[in-house]
Order: structure tokens, then C-alpha cells, then sequence
């Protein structure tokens, strides 16, 4: 299981954030105990910017989605916003984000749905609360029948590579940087059907609904300040390079 790894004191003065986030490489990740990734390096130089002491904690997705809305002090990146978690938070963004598909293992070509009506023929994993899960039990996944749910996406990975399931999910952006992390190269995988996920406008940082709208305005006013003079680009064309 993943380690939370805490960076902060639980105590936070007036102008303080702890900032949940989960291991979704590149947009936020650990590397060797040092939190980085797209998202993360340009929400803590938004944090700078609007003068607000973030802190930073990783922790499983579920855990960190259920914390930053019950508290008040707090908020979540990169979360994905779509409609059913609209009223849940006060949004700043949009940050990096991209497309995401179903894949299967190059080895196993028996498996070659052509659209969503056929990848619910086939085994799939899915993180808790993760903005897959809703989506995937809409088009007739079924957790009785063929659908895993776990707490962290390295468990989908090892599954898939086992054979214990037939399809995984994966972001253009972050798929090869996942699967490199646990020993895995993109050319082992093939990209199948397409998820359109309706509503969903990017990843952005969620904060609670609780958080003082001065600070919100803040932390907006900063990314669009730093959008503007492109250091969001700098920093996917940084990730993209490594």
C-alpha cells in the first residue's frame, strides 16, 4: 500500500492550504519522498504567487476526495471537474489534462472492441470515486460481473499485466509515465475505443467549499497571472521531454 507522505504540520495559520493529492504521474507524483509533476509544481507557484502557504500531502485517491471536502481548510489536485462534482468544491483552473482510452496488452489481440458497446464484453479495473467509475458502470460494467474497483491505479497495472483483467484505462499524457514507473513500456499496450467523458472540462485544484472566497479569488487571480506568461506550458513541455 502507499505511504501517505505528509510534508506539513496539521496546524495551519489564516492564509494556509493543505493541498491532497494522489500518484498520477506527470500531472502529480512522489519522486524519491519529493512531491512534483505538472500540476503540482504550477499549483505550489500559484500558492507562492497569491502569497498563501500550500501544503502538500499524497494519499490514495478516495481518501484525499473524501478529506478535501470535509475539510474546511483544504483542497485537491488534479481533480476532474465534471458535473456531479460541481457543487461539491470552488474550482481554480484549468490545468493540464488530456484524452483517455481503453488499452489492451499487444499480446493479447483476440481482444479488439471497435466501440463502447463492446469493451463492456471484456474485464476492467477502476479506482474508487475516480471520474471512471461512474462512467464505466453507465455503458454496463458491473462489479459482479467484470469490473475490479481498487484504491490505487499501480493495482489495475499489476492486474492488467498478470492477465487478471483484459482492459485498463489510461490518460495520453500519463499512461507511458505509469507504466514505466512499475517496470512497463508503452509499446506493450495497444489504444482501443475512446472514453467520452460528457461534461468534463480538464483537471483542475479543488478546494473546499468552506475555503474563504478571498483566498479562492486569490489562488485564480495566480493562475491566471502565471497561465498568461505560460508557465503551465513550460512545465508539460518539461514532463513531455523527461
Amino acid at each position: 500500500m502507499l505511504a501517505c507522505l505528509s510534508f506539513a504540520p496539521v496546524v495551519l495559520a489564516k492564509d494556509s492550504v493543505i493541498i491532497y493529492t494522489e500518484q498520477f504521474p506527470p500531472y502529480n507524483f512522489s519522486n524519491k519522498g519529493h512531491l512534483e509533476g505538472i500540476n503540482l509544481e504550477f499549483v505550489k507557484a500559484m500558492c507562492v504567487d497569491a502569497d498563501i502557504e500550500c501544503q502538500f500531502e499524497l494519499l490514495p485517491w478516495s481518501r484525499a476526495y473524501h478529506l478535501a471536502q470535509q475539510k474546511p481548510q483544504s483542497g485537491l489536485v488534479s481533480t476532474a471537474r465534471i458535473p456531479d462534482r460541481e457543487a461539491l468544491f470552488n474550482w481554480v483552473g484549468p490545468l493540464a489534462s488530456s484524452s483517455n482510452f481503453f488499452y489492451r496488452l499487444q499480446s493479447n489481440d483476440r481482444i479488439n472492441p471497435i466501440d463502447l458497446s463492446q469493451v463492456k464484453d471484456h474485464s476492467l479495473c477502476v479506482v474508487r470515486d475516480s471520474i471512471y467509475e461512474k462512467f464505466v458502470e453507465s455503458i454496463g460494467f458491473r462489479s459482479e460481473k467484470n469490473l475490479l474497483k481498487v484504491s490505487h491505479y499501480y493495482e489495475c497495472i499489476n492486474l492488467f499485466f498478470k492477465n487478471k483483467i483484459e482492459l485498463i484505462i489510461g490518460s495520453e499524457l500519463s499512461f507511458n509515465y505509469q507504466l514505466m514507473q512499475y517496470g512497463h513500456q508503452g509499446r506493450e499496450v495497444v489504444k482501443l475505443v475512446e472514453l467520452p467523458l460528457n461534461g468534463t472540462v480538464g483537471n483542475f485544484l479543488a478546494l473546499n467549499k468552506a475555503l474563504p472566497e478571498e483566498l479562492v479569488s486569490r489562488l485564480q487571480a495566480s493562475y491566471d497571472k502565471l497561465s498568461k506568461q505560460g508557465l503551465l506550458e513550460t512545465y508539460i513541455e518539461q514532463y513531455k521531454a523527461n
